[in-house]
Formats: structure tokens, C-alpha cells, sequence
């Protein structure tokens, strides 16, 4: 975070107009002691989007085990995993159901906001009034593949099939491969249903499937030894930027010249920036927002939360609530028509996979009158 610049003030009068000034902008006592007397003896619920097994559910615990102490009232941090509709069940939930006091807060799909543009019916949501207490990390999604595959490189999929896994409609692992599919000629095969990151590597590592599209911080933190021997190996990666791991992986958007596929490719791409990060309930109040805002910046810098981070491979690249709002309505203000396009191409998901799919709801048999 961009520490404050600290104004240097020479002579007696001007050494009191600090004072006065310190005293203006100083968080008031009797502000802090509401946002404490409010979270005394609570918890706090962090909704994770995914099954437990993923990145977000990782990044969720290493939050939860060292950030309470930040928050005034110190209230205990707990996780609880709210999966389905590729992170939509979540994100509805947190927004229409879950209290609108600070107690809840979202680790939520990192395509939240471009799933509302894509998917308006599924997505009964406004990310315009949420607001992001902080993020943890940047997390480019990257395309692997067994290494046993015929496919090597992102230009050998343009010439034969992949078969590739996903969850929901709404989460990265249908829209990447699928706008790839349709505006690059990537020959990608989408195997959907799946209940999470975990369920797709399982069947990757069966053969069901050859790639699986994930978080590249989840690679690291579940698969670091099959990378390492180059069992499974990136054919693509999508975010704004390149992780520094892969710098020679391209970005999605790098494989096209048409100004308006680019355009849509990098719309779809703001996931990457937002990455694992924590989000309020519309109807917070301010004053615990801005509370929480400051506790998972003190999180971020707390020696025994990098420590821990280290311990699990998780990448540290904080980025401020306030940024990751305005990144929010910048990626809701793409030009209509080119959303329009967007979610053309994105219809004909189906849920065809046939082993770890999400459980069948049991028909409620009808009482015999």
C-alpha cells in the first residue's frame, strides 16, 4: 500500500496548526469504539464461492487465521464454502440474503463483475454496490495440460482437440476456454459440472480430461510437484499482465490482431486483476468498511501472515478495496455492443461430465392425500 507523505512543518505556529491538523483527521475514539462494541463477541463469515480444495478456499483460511486481531472488537474469523453456478450461489447469497452488517463478507468469484454483464439472469446481483474491503493477490488463470498430450503449445490446440474441464457457467473455467474456443479457434472440447478446481484435477489426472484452466496460484499451492517435473505443463494464461512466473506463456488476448476481439478478450480478463480478494455486502456501514479496509491492510504486512503464506507457496500482492471498486465499474462500462458479442459467443453451456458432478437435488415425493 502508498504510505501517507508526512508534512514537516517548521516553527512554533505552524507546530500547532499540525496538532489542531492531527486532531481533525485522527480516526475518532468514539468511531472505533462503535466498530468495536459492534464486533466484540461476533464472528465474522467469510462466504467462499468454490469447493474446498481450491484457491479460493486456501486463501480464505490464511486470511481468516491472522486478520482478527486487526479488526476492533477482535471477532473470530470463520470460512464456510457456498458453491455452485460457478461462484453465482455465492454472490447472491452474500448479496440478498446474508446480513448487511459486516458479518459476512464474500471471497467470491474473481469474475464477478464479468459475470453480471455476461449472465444478468443468473447473476442477481449489482457488484456496484458492494464494496471490496482489499485484495490479496493478482491470480492469472492458466490453461495446463498433461504432458502426455499430443498438444504442447496453445498454437498446436488451434490445430487438434483438447478436451478441458469446468465447473459453472459463471466461473472462468466455461468463459476463457470458451472465448478462446470461439475468437481465437481454439480447439477446445468444455467438459461441464464439475464441483470445483479439485473434482477437475481429479479428473484430469484420471484421463477423463486432458487441461483444466485454475488459478495460477492454485497451481503452485496444490500441484507445485507435478509443475516442477513438468507432469502437466501452461499452454495459455489470462489476466491483464503475465505472471512473472510465465513470462513466455502468452495472454489470451497476445494470439489476436482484431482490435474488437482484443478488446473483448481484455474485458474478460479483469478477473486476473481482481483475483482472490474480499468483498462487503451492499448496505455495509461505512464505518466497518473502512475498519475492515484497514485490518486487511495490516494483515498484509504482518510478519506471521507472510510467513504462513510462504509456507503454502501463496503469492502476497496486495491491492486497496478502493482500487479494486473502481476496476469494478471500469470493466461495467465496456461498450454495450461488445458485451452484446461477449455473450453471444458464451451460449451452449451444458453440464456433461460424468463423474464428481454436482449432486442431483432428490424430488420431494408428493404426499398421498
Amino acid at each position: 500500500m502508498t504510505p501517507r507523505s508526512t508534512l514537516r512543518m517548521i516553527g512554533a505556529g505552524a507546530l500547532g496548526a499540525a496538532v489542531l491538523a492531527a486532531g481533525a483527521f485522527a480516526p475518532k475514539p468514539a468511531l472505533a469504539d462503535k466498530v468495536a462494541d459492534f464486533y466484540k463477541g461476533r464472528d465474522i463469515t467469510f462466504l467462499v464461492g468454490f469447493s474446498v480444495g481450491g484457491s479460493y478456499g486456501a486463501y480464505a483460511r490464511l486470511v481468516a487465521r491472522h486478520m482478527g486481531k486487526y479488526v476492533p472488537g477482535k471477532p473470530n474469523m470463520l470460512t464456510k464454502h457456498l458453491q455452485g453456478g460457478g461462484g453465482s450461489r455465492a454472490a447472491n447469497f452474500l448479496y440478498n440474503a446474508a446480513p448487511q452488517d459486516g458479518t459476512h463478507l464474500g471471497f467470491l468469484s474473481d469474475s464477478l463483475a464479468v459475470a453480471q454483464l455476461l449472465f444478468p439472469k443468473k447473476s442477481k446481483y449489482d457488484a456496484t454496490k458492494m464494496r471490496y474491503i482489499g485484495g490479496i493477490t493478482p491470480v492469472n488463470p492458466v490453461v495446463m495440460i498433461n504432458a502426455s498430450h499430443k498438444v504442447k503449445t496453445i498454437q498446436d490446440a488451434m490445430k487438434h482437440e483438447v478436451i478441458i474441464s469446468c465447473s459453472g457457467r459463471g466461473s472462468q473455467t466455461f468463459i476463457m476456454p470458451k472465448a478462446m474456443k470461439e475468437l481465437l479457434g481454439v480447439k477446445f472440447r468444455q467438459v461441464c459440472g464439475y464441483a470445483g478446481s479439485a473434482p477437475q484435477s481429479m479428473a484430469m489426472a484420471r484421463g477423463d480430461v486432458a487441461a483444466q484452466s485454475s488459478a495460477w496460484a492454485s497451481w503452485k499451492i496444490r500441484h507445485f510437484d507435478d509443475i516442477k517435473s513438468k507432469k502437466i505443463i501452461p499452454l495459455v494464461q489470462v489476466g491483464l499482465k503475465r505472471e512473472k512466473d510465465l513470462p513466455d506463456i502468452p495472454l489470451m488476448q497476445d494470439l489476436t490482431t482484431n482490435a474488437d476481439d482484443k478488446t473483448i478478450l481484455e474485458f474478460l480478463s479483469v478477473g486476473g486483476a481482481v483475483g482472490r480478494s474480499v468483498i462487503a455486502a451492499p448496505g455495509t456501514p461505512m464505518d466497518r468498511v473502512t475498519a475492515l479496509r484497514a485490518a486487511i491492510d495490516k494483515t498484509m504486512a504482518d510478519p506471521a501472515f507472510l510467513a504462513d503464506a510462504k509456507k503454502q507457496r501463496a503469492t502476497i500482492l496486495p491491492t486497496s478495496g478502493a482500487e479494486l471498486d473502481a476496476l469494478t465499474k471500469k470493466a461495467l462500462a465496456t461498450p454495450k455492443n461488445l458485451v452484446q458479442k461477449a455473450r453471444n459467443i458464451m451460449k451452449g453451456y451444458a453440464k456433461n461430465c460424468k463423474k464428481d458432478c454436482k449432486r442431483k437435488k432428490k424430488k420431494k415425493k408428493k404426499k398421498s392425500s
